[in-house]
């Protein structure tokens, strides 16, 4: 019997771009190597992505299950997608990304060869006009490209780009951490997989591509994404943090706001981007340090 992917996507009020994704994914090659379905998880209760979901089906002659999940978080709308695979891999790909036609024979091949778990590409952020000349220097849309066959640490893993083996939840009980409720469910997974002993590497030649819309090209999002990461990072890092690190930490980002908030007034100088960046990172550690004294930033995500 041939090996069948299921293609995981939650998505919330993004028709458009997951209309884009599901054409995209129609036309993927597998070589005769697998099959493939697609399982879409609608995380608006009003069910607003079903429309577009049936109407692809028959039109692009896609396998696809579509669900509704209720509770409007990351982790509830994975965890309910993975309830409806029946793949033996698990493909996971964002509503607002797109792949290029060989991004899942590509995957595949990589988790074969180098026999491991799973296999995670990167992301690389695709503008339909010009963006603002400060998000660009800022390098806040780029994320890190790793060699192929580098063997991934928890803390450089997302799931915006992932293949892996069904097993993995269904032999470990493992799933997406209901408590991250607005972000690090995804790193948490890797997190509880790795230590159990699974592998995963990098696919440099696997990319997807992100669209970046207008409402993420303003300074306000990027500035609420720095509070929120690090109130999350924090809850789910300082369990792990033993010994000496338990007073490193907080001291480390005592150091690194004082620094960020000192030469703040200096970026100026030298273009917009250089006092986001510095501002971000300096938002970032505060959000870190409250975190510490109980007052989170991160109860709710609404943007």
């Amino acid at each position: 019997m041939k090996n069948n992917i299921s293609i995981c996507i939650c998505t919330y009020r993004r028709n458009q771009m997951l209309e884009h994704l599901l054409r995209k994914l129609a036309f993927q090659e597998t070589g005769g190597l697998f099959d493939f379905s697609v399982v879409v998880v609608d995380n608006d209760v009003a069910g607003p992505a079903r429309e577009t979901v049936t109407r692809l089906r028959e039109e692009l002659g896609l396998n696809i299950t579509y669900g509704i999940e209720p509770e409007q978080t990351i982790p509830a709308a994975r965890n309910h997608a993975l309830r409806l695979a029946r793949g033996n891999y698990i493909g996971i790909i964002d509503d607002d990304e797109f792949p290029p036609q060989q991004w899942l024979i590509t995957m595949y091949r990589a988790i074969n060869t180098f026999d491991t778990d799973g296999a995670l590409g990167p992301v690389h952020p695709f503008f339909e006009r010009q963006p603002p000349a400060w998000l660009l220097k800022s390098r806040f849309c780029e994320r890190p490209v790793y060699r192929t066959g580098t063997l991934l640490h928890w803390d450089q893993t997302r799931t915006g780009n992932v293949l892996l083996k069904k097993d993995v939840f269904d032999k470990h009980n493992l799933c997406f951490d209901l408590e991250c409720k607005t972000s690090g469910s995804d790193k948490e997974f890797f997190r509880e997989a790795m230590d159990i002993g699974c592998r995963f590497i990098a696919v440099e030649e696997a990319p997807v591509y992100e669209t970046v819309p207008p409402e993420r090209q303003t300074k306000t999002y990027y500035l609420k994404r720095a509070l929120i990461q690090a109130s999350n990072e924090r809850r789910f890092r300082a369990p792990h943090l033993r010994g000496l690190s338990r007073v490193l930490a907080p001291m480390k980002s005592i150091a690194a706001l004082l620094v960020y908030t000192l030469i703040l007034p200096f970026c100026a100088l030298y273009g917009s981007h250089a006092v986001m960046k510095y501002a971000e990172k300096g938002l970032y550690h505060l959000s870190w340090l409250l975190a510490i004294l109980g007052i989170d930033l991160a109860k709710k995500r609404n943007f």
